[in-house]
């Protein structure tokens, strides 16, 4: 009797299951075909638009309507993304005209869920809306959402804030961010900085001034930020390396060195390669990698000597810096013939994948 009740709940169990997944089916089949229809209607909306030096009144307010729906927001998104590539000078010129619209929405999305939220400033970076604009009740909704648990709603609003190009309201959102306690993931913020709008050089020098005004995963991150973007902080970056910092500020300087080639800095650099303490085999390792930008016979030198370390993350970067420099097999030939067999290993396994490599380019 008991086997039969079991049978029976677990066909039942089955039965609302499938019964769950019909209607969910059904309601989202429904749901896409009401956003397509939105997405046409859009279309044709925004369309009638173009080409007015003044966008209509009449317009503007259906607009504010209707966006503030997220759902209605979500097709506009959509209708957006798909003449902007057919249209673009139009379609930014009918956002520049919308711009008094998007404040209004602003404090209507401001009063909602943390989701909902989030979806506004994202829709600001992507469009660009407000770019070179410096709104207080722009900014002062973009500060609120900085200071929300939710990764969500402060990387929206950092993005947002990224696409408007002022470079003093980014250094204002980076302190408010390190102000909260929230961790933010350090290759966020560095990608986000990359997309930055504005003026990247006054951004660059703007974040390099309050570098030490932030804890240290920020300072990592505008840092990774400096070497992809400029070749101007050789000079700076040195000075770190010589001064005591935490060893991931080290680390960061090291390679925006082998980045950005500098001479004076050579010295500095071999110090770290041409020495023999393995227990901070991290600066070892980097500089190995960083040594590929300084060709020469010193550097041969010490690149093939830390092919024997212990440590095989520093093999690693030293046969990678090696193999770059363009040497042919006949240079390692005391590498091949000496007494540690690993080195010679790990350089011929280098050539033999440079040569499959090539043969599979050739083909």
């Amino acid at each position: 009797m008991k086997i039969e009740i079991l049978v029976y709940a677990y066909l039942a169990v089955c039965l609302a299951m499938i019964g769950f997944n019909i209607v969910c089916i059904f309601l989202f089949s429904r749901n896409d075909r009401e956003t397509e229809q939105s997405r046409l209607y859009y279309i044709n909306l925004i369309k009638e638009q173009f080409g007015k030096a003044v966008i209509d009144e009449r317009h503007r307010m259906l607009i504010l309507k209707r966006l503030v729906h997220v759902r209605e927001m979500t097709a506009f998104d959509k209708s957006l993304e798909i003449l902007s590539k057919e249209y673009p000078a139009e379609v930014q010129a009918y956002l520049r005209g919308l711009k008094s619209v998007f404040v209004a929405l602003a404090n209507r999305y401001s009063r909602r869920n943390e989701i909902q939220m989030a979806y506004f400033p994202y829709i600001i970076a992507r469009y660009k809306l407000f770019y070179g604009e410096d709104l207080p009740q722009i900014n002062r909704i973009m500060v609120d959402l900085l200071e929300k648990p939710s990764i969500y709603c402060r990387e929206n609003a950092l993005n947002a804030i990224y696409s408007m190009g002022v470079s003093e309201n980014v250094t204002d959102a980076l302190t408010i961010i390190d102000s909260t306690g929230y961790y933010h993931n350090k290759k966020l913020l560095t990608d986000g900085l990359m997309s930055f709008a504005g003026d990247k050089k006054e951004l660059n020098e703007m974040l390099w001034n309050h570098l030490w005004d932030y804890s240290l995963n920020i300072q990592l991150a505008i840092l990774d930020y400096i070497r992809f973007s400029s070749g101007d902080f050789q000079e700076r970056m040195l000075g770190l390396l010589k001064e005591e910092h935490n060893s991931e500020i080290h680390f960061c300087a090291i390679r925006y060195l082998g980045r950005y080639p500098y001479q004076p800095a050579y010295e500095q650099l071999m110090k770290y390669a041409e020495r023999e303490d393995e227990v901070r085999w991290e600066y070892t390792s980097i500089t190995c990698f960083a040594l590929a930008s300084y060709p020469g016979e010193r550097t041969i030198a010490a690149l093939k000597k830390n092919l024997s370390s212990h440590n095989w993350y520093v093999r690693l970067n030293a046969s990678q810096a090696l193999e770059s420099m363009g040497l042919e097999y006949a240079d390692f030939i005391d590498v091949f013939e000496g007494d540690d067999r690993y080195p010679g290993e790990m350089m011929r396994y280098r050539f033999d994948r440079k040569k499959l490599s090539e043969r599979r380019a050739a083909t």
